[in-house]
């Protein structure tokens, strides 16, 4: 006769103790001096004073953390996880001093990699001397008969070369295309710029990443998030290819932090992923919700404003789509259970964002809040509507903190309070959730709550702040990164160290509120805990 298989043993407990400990309830949060955490496999066994901890479970494995703070992990709130893993398999722009600067790193890219396109990311022509968008002319020079698609760092423009729109067909007839702008000199000739829409005309005609290219820029991606102390991301806007490959990579139990896919917005595969019930597991992937584009990025005036550019008065930005297309596939996507996610910069693309999110509610039901990611732009009068309406505020300290020296031309005078309104959101009663748009700026979670409470860049620019009173506190940018992201994705065993959560913690070795904005811009992630197992951290205070 043969006997049943034996039960495995459970998981023995660890017990994590020695760290001052990050307890948040949503009111107040303070970082707790001895107090321990249990875990138990995946999750959180106990929490509470260390001396009764190590009394109640004596067998437990004890790791003793030397000071500092153990936090729950924080969460990417939105990034780009392929782009962040293929900008650094491509050629890296960002950091450029001027045109010339930004064509000496395409050729010496060039000389190594002789074939193919010419790809790259990350120049903003806003911190070259005089601002102006490079051409295809100053690319032609260096780049002969292989066509060039460098992106800007926002990923809402891209500059290419002759080559490149000789092959699209691009001319001084080529009307600019729905959602985009061809820039054109005062012939009306292409200067080699593309804003949004008008980028599809080249990228199309790029060769796509064949799937090992595709696994390794999310293995990339994702590793380095995990260094820097996320367990988990929002990845917005997954294609049909990435979305298997994830899958793929679940499957093989390769991932090495929690994924939240937000789809791109494409028909064909909102019909095929939101006939399936939306996953409430917390598990290592599921998909989340939809990516939704209403305009393009301040940067390349693609923002739509409620008013002309200050400093082009002769447009007001893009609707990169069309906004009743957007409503109608937002109801659809709450209808599902699923969490529509709309890209806002401008004050006229967050009003409407707002309307229609607040129509789709009329009409559906989600259990989860809907999202405007960015959110930088907004009147007053709508920045109070985001709490009301139970809408996420998604925004991203850094993007204040580059962008500040150039926002006040694009905006004027009269409207250049509506950026980044962060405490106007809070007092509104929105929640915050912070991320970084990996990669249109470094994913490191240090710089950003450094840049949330001083509205400073890291040279201390502008001195005092940008719009200071926008400020937050340190405990209110840890929560945006922890419980605000939890909030944001509907999980209420995410963001807070309590029982029964799950086990994704962060140790980082300096109490982490007395540290000056200056030191916490320095931090690094000391060790990690996702779903209960130690990640390996290779960051140290040397890596840059």
């Amino acid at each position: 006769m043969l006997m049943p298989p034996m039960a495995p043993p459970p998981p023995s407990v660890v017990l994590l103790t020695g760290a001052d400990l990050w307890l948040d309830d949503g009111c107040a949060a303070e970082a707790r001096p001895s107090q321990a955490v249990a875990l138990r496999g995946p999750r959180i066994l106990a929490v509470g004073p260390a001396g009764r901890l190590l009394k109640r479970f004596p067998n437990a494995s004890i790791v003793e953390l030397k000071g500092g703070t153990l936090l729950p992990a924080f969460t990417e709130g939105h990034a780009h996880v392929g782009g962040l893993g293929i900008s650094k398999l491509e050629m890296d722009l960002s950091g450029t001093k001027d045109a010339g600067d930004a064509i000496e790193r395409v050729k010496a890219w060039s000389a190594l990699h002789e074939r193919g396109w010419l790809k790259g990311r990350g120049w903003d022509q806003n911190h070259w001397p005089g601002k102006a968008f490079p051409t295809a002319f100053e690319l032609d020079a260096i780049s002969g008969n292989r066509p060039a698609f460098l992106s800007r760092v926002d990923g809402h423009a891209a500059w290419v070369n002759t080559t490149a729109l000789r092959l699209a067909g691009i001319s001084a007839t080529t009307a600019d295309p729905e959602g985009g702008r061809i820039v054109r000199d005062a012939k009306g000739n292409p200067t080699g710029i593309l804003v949004d829409g008008a980028m599809d005309l080249v990228s199309k005609l790029i060769p796509p990443p064949t799937e090992t290219e595709r696994r390794e820029a999310l293995l990339v991606g994702l590793k380095q998030l995990q260094q820097q102390g996320f367990a988990a991301v929002a990845d917005m806007g997954v294609g049909l290819e990435e979305l298997a490959t994830y899958r793929a990579l679940a499957r093989e139990k390769a991932l090495p932090i929690r994924v939240f896919a937000y789809l791109s917005h494409d028909q064909k595969l909102l019909r095929q992923e939101l006939k399936h019930p939306r996953p409430q597991s917390t598990a290592f992937f599921q998909v989340q919700g939809v990516k939704f584009y209403l305009d393009g990025a301040l940067g390349s005036r693609g923002a739509r404003l409620n008013r002309p550019y200050s400093d082009e008065p002769a447009t007001s930005g893009l609707w990169v789509t069309e906004p009743g297309k957007v409503l109608r596939d937002v109801a659809i996507t709450m209808a599902a259970g699923y969490q529509p996610a709309i890209h806002a910069i401008g004050d006229a693309a967050n009003r409407k964002a707002l309307d229609i999110l607040e129509a789709a509610k009329k009409i559906t039901r989600t259990s989860i809040p809907p999202r405007i990611e960015h959110a930088q732009i907004v009147a007053a009068r709508d920045a109070s509507r985001f709490g009301p309406l139970g809408i996420i505020a998604s925004v991203q300290p850094v993007h204040c903190t580059s962008d500040h020296a150039w926002t006040p031309a694009r905006l004027g005078a009269d409207r250049i309070h509506e950026a980044f309104p962060w405490r106007n959101f809070l007092l509104g009663g929105a929640t915050l959730a912070f991320g970084s748009d990996a990669p249109v700026e470094d994913p490191n979670p240090y710089i950003a709550l450094a840049a949330a409470e001083t509205r400073e860049d890291p040279e201390n620019d502008p001195p005092g702040g940008f719009l200071p009173d926008q400020k937050l506190t340190r405990t209110e940018a840890l929560r945006a990164y922890t419980l605000g992201n939890a909030k944001a994705l509907g999980r209420q065993d995410m963001g807070r160290i309590r029982k029964g959560a799950v086990a994704d913690l962060l140790w980082v070795s300096a109490p982490i509120l007395a540290l000056s904005p200056a030191q916490l811009r320095g931090l690094k992630a000391g060790r990690l805990w996702v779903n209960g197992v130690e990640a390996t951290l290779t960051l140290t205070s040397s890596d840059h």
